[in-house]
């Protein structure tokens, strides 16, 4: 563990590096589509579908401080954006566990499968298929308090180190099982927080999507953890999650590298079509360059740059440089020329075709 715990925090370290490189709306779109794809998978591994999409468009309106039209999924992305900027959550009593579940699952969970005790759920629940019964959680209230009070002392024993105490706490979670749904949910998303301010933003947004690749691996080692669990022993279990981790970093690592080089390749090419000298003062090729940033860094449409924000941002970097109605005339120019394609209305938002403008070596 000593090893997996190490490469982790090297892993951590090189893509905090690789990260801080990144141009302004590259990193802006990598962001949001690694918090995108973490709430999908979140949920799929829950088995609630949730479109790509959808999702994306509430996190592009949450985070640009649009107001969004949307009911659904709006409090799950605002707990999820509160990853990024807000500091490490404390839970010291039932209340908060409480406020956390009830923000994050405000509006997914059906009426007959919400708390009905005074803080969790207070009948008892079975885990398992039709056919075969994998863990019987705790029974009624009390016993969940008594579990959740022992956790929280737990968690706020700064002398345990961090990653360790992250999947202890994740298993013990999802070991007492306190609501009737959204428990797993609930467990990531206190994983993905947690790791978040010990590790790095991108490790943390990549954890659901790893356990999704790897869901027959985290279900067994859950199964085979509660087999030792009243000898204390989950090491096995630590291990494995520390694996699973450390695949989604690796996954994280390959992308981000793969993509800087294609940035890298992509800004020489466009100052050789546009033969640019001085990019830093160059409208036509900034213009597009965001344009490429937001094509590649980006998941879904859904998330990518839209035209009103682009000028504006533009227009404040240099007033003199970034005229809104020159903005605009080159967008046009693009768009008749076929480079630049018009994906959404209201928001207007453009889409670069990377074949169209860099034909072969694209």
């Amino acid at each position: 563990m000593v090893r997996l715990n190490a490469e982790i925090r090297k892993n951590s370290s090189q893509i905090e590096n690789i990260g801080s490189s990144l141009p302004g709306i590259a990193k802006e779109s990598y962001t949001n589509s690694l918090l995108t794809n973490e709430i999908q998978f979140s949920n799929e591994i829950e088995g609630v579908k949730t479109e790509r999409r959808e999702i994306g468009t509430v996190v592009d309106e949450l985070q640009n401080n649009n107001r969004t039209d949307k009911k659904r999924l709006v409090s799950t992305v605002k707990k999820y954006i509160d990853i990024l900027g807000e500091p490490e959550i404390k839970i010291e009593n039932f209340q908060k566990i409480r406020d956390i579940y009830d923000k994050l699952t405000d509006g997914e969970i059906e009426e007959g499968k919400l708390p009905d005790g005074e803080y969790f759920r207070d009948k008892p629940v079975r885990i398992g298929t039709d056919i075969e019964t994998v863990h019987m959680p705790p029974a009624n209230e009390k016993t969940i308090k008594d579990k959740l009070m022992s956790l929280i002392d737990f968690m706020n024993n700064e002398d345990i180190p961090p990653v360790e105490k992250s999947l202890v706490t994740h298993f013990m979670f999802e070991n007492t099982h306190p609501f009737m749904d959204g428990n797993g949910r609930m467990g990531r998303y206190l994983l993905s927080q947690y790791l978040s301010k010990k590790l790095d933003p991108y490790t943390a947004l990549s954890i659901s999507s790893s356990i999704h690749n790897n869901q027959a691996k985290y279900y067994k080692i859950f199964k085979d953890a509660e087999l030792y669990e009243n000898k204390a022993e989950l090491t096995f279990f630590i291990q494995k999650m520390m694996e699973i981790i450390l695949e989604g970093q690796i996954s994280v690592l390959e992308k981000l590298n793969e993509l800087l080089d294609l940035l890298n390749k992509y800004f020489a090419e466009l100052k050789e079509i546009l033969n640019v000298n001085d990019t830093n003062n160059d409208l036509e090729f900034n213009l597009l360059f965001v344009f490429i940033e937001s094509k590649l860094f980006n998941v879904d449409s859904s998330l990518g740059v839209k035209d009103t924000p682009l000028i504006n941002m533009l227009y404040k970097r240099d007033t003199r440089l970034y005229k809104k109605v020159k903005i605009r005339e080159i967008i046009k120019k693009y768009e008749d020329s076929g480079i630049l394609v018009k994906v959404g209305q209201k928001p207007l938002q453009h889409e670069i075709d990377l074949e169209k403008l860099f034909g072969d070596i694209y």
